[in-house]
C-alpha cells in the first residue's frame, strides 16, 4: 500500500487514508480521492504500474533498475526522472535509487530502497515549511547534499596523508584505501551532475507547472551543486598530483634496480673475462704455473673491482641521490 502526506498549512502531514490520485485501479471502500489537496506518495516498484504516469513517465519509470545517472524529463504540466544516489562503497548498479513524477498538485515516489520515507517523515515530524509538492521534491533531493561537503573533507584529508607519507619515502601506502577514495569521488562526480541536470531543468522557464518560488529553490539547489562540482573537481586534480607522485616513487625505486643491475653487471664483466680466458686451458697461459700465480690473479681481480667502484662512485653512478629520505 501507497505511504501518502498531504501538504497543509505549508507543513508536510502524513495522510495514510487518502488514495493515490491517478490510479488505474479502485480505490478501497471508504477512502476519499483528493482533489486539489498537494499529495505526496511512495510506492514500490512492483505497484508503478498501477499509476498513470503518461507515457513518458512510463518510460523513464522503466528505466529506474538500470539507470547509471540522474535525469529527467520536464513537459508542460509534469516532471519526471530517475535519482541515482551514489554508490558509497557498492557496486554502481547496487546503488540506492528512486523514480518521481511531479505535477502541480502531486508527487509519486517510486522507491524500492527505502530512502524516501524516512526523509519525508522528517519533513513531517520537524515542520519543515514546504508550499507544495515541488518544494518536498526540492527538499528530498537536498537531503543527500547535506553530508557531501563533509565528505569531501574526508577525502581530501585521506590525499593529505598520503601525500605527507609519500614525500617522507614511505614506500607502503594503504593502496586500497586510496583506489576506493578514487572510485567515491567518481559516483560523487556522476551524482552531481545528473542532479544538477535536473534542478537546472525543474528551476527553468520550462517548468512552467510551478511556482516561480519553487522555481527559485531549484535554482538554488542547483547553484549548491555547481559549488561542489568545483570542489570535487579541484579534488580529483589533487588527487591525480597525488597518484602521479605515487607513481614517481615506484618509477624510482624500478630505476634505482636497474641501476643497480647495471653497475653489478659492469663490475663483473672484466671478471668474468679474465676467469673465462683462464677456464680455456690454453698451455702458455701466464701465471699458470708460476707459485703464487692463484693467489696474484684474485689480487688483481679485488684490484680491478675496487678501482671499478671509485670509479663509479666520482661518476656519482653508486649515489643514489633521486631516494627522499625517511624522516
Amino acid at each position: 500500500m501507497a505511504k501518502v502526506w498531504t501538504v497543509l498549512g505549508d507543513r508536510l502531514k502524513p495522510a495514510e487514508k487518502l488514495a493515490p490520485y491517478g490510479a488505474r485501479t479502485a480505490e478501497p471502500e471508504g477512502m476519499a480521492r483528493p482533489s486539489r489537496v498537494p499529495t505526496v506518495m511512495i510506492v514500490g516498484p512492483e505497484h508503478a504500474a498501477d499509476y498513470e504516469f503518461g507515457r513518458v513517465g512510463m518510460e523513464v519509470v522503466a528505466q529506474l533498475p538500470h539507470a547509471a545517472m540522474p535525469f529527467a524529463e520536464v513537459g508542460d504540466t509534469c516532471a519526471v526522472g530517475v535519482v541515482v544516489l551514489p554508490p558509497a562503497g557498492r557496486r554502481a548498479a547496487e546503488a540506492p535509487r528512486f523514480a518521481f513524477s511531479l505535477t502541480s498538485s502531486e508527487l509519486v515516489i517510486v522507491d524500492g530502497d527505502g530512502i524516501c520515507a524516512p526523509v519525508l517523515n522528517a519533513l513531517s515530524s520537524d515542520d519543515v515549511a514546504v508550499e507544495s509538492c515541488a518544494d518536498v521534491l526540492c527538499s528530498l533531493l537536498a537531503e543527500p547534499l547535506r553530508e557531501q561537503p563533509e565528505l569531501l573533507s574526508r577525502v581530501r584529508a585521506d590525499f593529505e596523508e598520503f601525500e605527507q607519507l609519500l614525500l617522507e619515502g614511505r614506500e607502503r601506502i594503504d593502496r586500497a584505501k586510496m583506489m576506493a577514495d578514487s572510485r567515491r569521488m567518481l559516483g560523487l562526480d556522476t551524482f552531481y551532475q545528473g542532479l544538477s541536470d535536473i534542478t537546472g531543468l525543474l528551476g527553468g522557464e520550462d517548468a512552467a507547472f510551478m511556482s516561480p518560488v519553487s522555481r527559485a529553490r531549484f535554482a538554488a539547489l542547483s547553484r549548491q551543486l555547481d559549488r561542489l562540482s568545483a570542489r570535487l573537481e579541484s579534488l580529483q586534480n589533487y588527487a591525480l598530483q597525488v597518484n602521479g607522485l605515487y607513481q614517481e616513487g615506484i618509477d624510482i625505486r624500478q630505476n634505482n634496480v636497474m641501476q643497480w643491475l647495471t653497475v653489478v653487471t659492469t663490475i663483473a664483466m672484466p671478471l668474468t673475462v679474465i676467469t673465462g680466458w683462464y677456464g680455456m686451458n690454453f698451455p702458455h697461459m701466464g701465471l699458470i704455473d708460476a707459485a703464487g700465480g692463484y693467489l696474484l690473479v684474485a689480487c688483481v681481480c679485488i684490484v680491478i673491482v675496487v678501482a671499478e667502484v671509485v670509479f663509479f662512485y666520482r661518476r656519482g653512478w653508486l649515489r643514489f641521490g633521486s631516494r627522499r629520505r625517511r624522516r
